[in-house]
């Protein structure tokens, strides 16, 4: 392994000394085609994979669903048990709410 700063990258691919294989990258980026976890920095791979999973998450965009942003307060216990379920906590809490909205219509 060669070990590099980011000057001396730069200055060997002025040299031509570059061996990234650029045609191979124009045709996956062309082919919409994402690199195999890289064999040289795994680590680097997952987080890079975590934060794009992490990006992904929660409703999409113009997914028509309706729903409207508002302040309220609830008993700590109540939050710290939602948050405490992880990520997606706020939606797990709303489907919560729903289900009993609609279990209260039902009954009616």
């Amino acid at each position: 392994m060669i070990s590099m700063t980011l000057d001396e990258m730069r200055a060997a691919c002025e040299r031509g000394e570059d061996q990234t294989d650029w045609d191979r990258i124009r045709r996956m980026v062309r082919d919409n085609i994402e690199p195999a976890q890289d064999k040289d920095a795994p680590d680097a791979s997952n987080l890079i994979q975590a934060e794009i999973d992490k990006r992904r998450r929660g409703r999409p965009f113009g997914s028509g669903k309706k729903k409207v942003q508002v302040s309220i307060r609830y008993h700590h216990e109540v939050l710290d048990y939602f948050k405490s379920t992880g990520d997606g906590w706020q939606t797990r809490m709303d489907e919560v709410l729903h289900n009993w909205v609609k279990a209260q219509t039902r009954s009616r």
